[in-house]
């Protein structure tokens, strides 16, 4: 990710309408996966400037992992051990920066990283072998590669996944998939046409190509509100026979369980 891309996520995640209902939807499978029996830490990999740490540590020990110390300085700044005692930040990388916590980690977060890595299937791989037997892995990227456009570019991603590529990633690993969906499903017509607007016209909402524009507050409540529906419906379809609450959207999303 740009280093720039780095100050916009800290000054947008907090109040941005998708930040807030990705955190919405994601928080229940968050717990879901927490309340078994198992590690009592949950880690995120990839943590960027330390939002989604900062937003679960009144639950629960978080520790966040970046391999850019800026985002980890970013973080750490932001949400200091003082306010936030239940939340820590790590520079370093995975998996050798972490084995001395996989015995306590119950659930890895992989929120939005795998589109920014070269050779996503190995660091899945690694993480799953790192975790223990029953540990959770919750990971979210985005979808669709008719929505590439400029956002992308900024932001660092190598690619848009589709639903064969995205379960690809741990086919022939010691994980069982529990939840496989699209979402962001609701808003993907005016997305999609968003995005081509951006491609035709070389416009975009935001900072530096990105999208990530936090609009006055009625609008931003109400994409909150229409995005964050979808978490009833993605949250009834866990260990479902049919996992797949949507079948398009703007993001995939998986909740693995290691060890099965």
């Amino acid at each position: 990710m740009k280093p720039e891309m780095f100050a916009i996520h800290a000054d947008v995640e907090s109040r941005h309408w998708w930040f807030a209902a990705r955190r919405r939807i994601l928080f229940p499978l968050i717990r879901e996966a927490m309340s078994e029996e198992g590690g009592d830490l949950i880690v995120d990999v990839g943590c960027g400037t330390g939002g989604t740490v900062a937003a679960l540590c009144g639950e629960y020990d978080c520790l966040g992992i970046d391999d850019s110390k800026l985002a980890i300085e970013t973080a750490r700044a932001a949400y200091p051990q003082t306010a936030y005692p239940k939340a820590s930040f790590r520079l370093g990388r995975m998996p050798d920066d972490l084995c001395d916590v996989a015995p306590r980690a119950g659930l890895y977060l992989l929120m939005d990283v795998l589109e920014h890595v070269e050779n996503d299937c190995a660091f899945l791989a690694d993480l799953i072998a790192l975790a223990r037997p029953g540990t959770h892995i919750l990971i979210t990227v985005p979808a669709g590669a008719e929505l590439w456009s400029r956002h992308d570019v900024t932001a660092g991603h190598l690619r848009r996944y589709d639903l064969d590529d995205f379960t690809s990633l741990w086919q022939g690993q010691d994980a069982a998939p529990r939840l496989v969906t699209f979402f962001n499903s609701h808003l993907y017509p005016l997305i999609r046409l968003a995005r081509y607007a951006a491609n035709r016209f070389g416009a975009s909402c935001g900072r530096e190509g990105s999208d990530f524009h936090v609009p006055p507050h009625p609008a931003n409540a109400l994409l909150e509100g229409i995005f964050a529906s979808e978490g009833g419906r993605i949250l009834s379809h866990l260990d479902g026979a049919e996992t797949m609450a949507y079948g398009r959207g703007v993001s995939l999303l998986a909740l693995i369980q290691c060890g099965n």
